[in-house]
């Protein structure tokens, strides 16, 4: 029964192991491919465009922004068709220009996934 045990508790222990390696290999491949899309856009005319939508989108924000002091980020996200990481990511490049000054955040409880990995590299279905 003690071996029965120990068996099935090292049969979990190794099932573990290998569902954390499977995530460690999506987080790789994940890098892989940011790395590779981050590497072509060395191209003059991928920056140039990537420069534009920069600009269009920043205006965007900065349009909405000028309206209220408050953002409502999924909200504001959606309306301008982008994610909310996305537009985390113009807030701050707007405040580093100094178009805008960031005064206050305010946080919530995260769902304990990795919103940057897609869901299917994680084994979720949903995403």
């Amino acid at each position: 029964m003690i071996e029965e045990f120990n068996e099935r508790t090292l049969f979990q222990d190794i099932k573990r192991l290998i569902d954390s390696e499977g995530l460690v290999t999506a987080r790789l491949v994940e890098s892989v491919n940011r790395t590779a899309q981050m590497a072509s856009t060395t191209v003059p005319e991928i920056q140039d465009l990537f420069s534009r939508w920069l600009a269009l989108v920043g205006g965007e924000v900065l349009r909405i922004a000028s309206s209220s002091p408050d953002m409502d980020i999924s909200a504001t996200a959606k309306s301008i068709g982008i994610d909310n990481s996305s537009l985390l990511s113009l807030l701050l490049m707007l405040h580093r220009e100094g178009k805008i000054s960031i005064d206050s955040v305010r946080l919530g409880s995260g769902d304990g996934r990795n919103k940057e990995i897609c869901s299917c590299l994680m084994g979720d279905e949903e995403d």
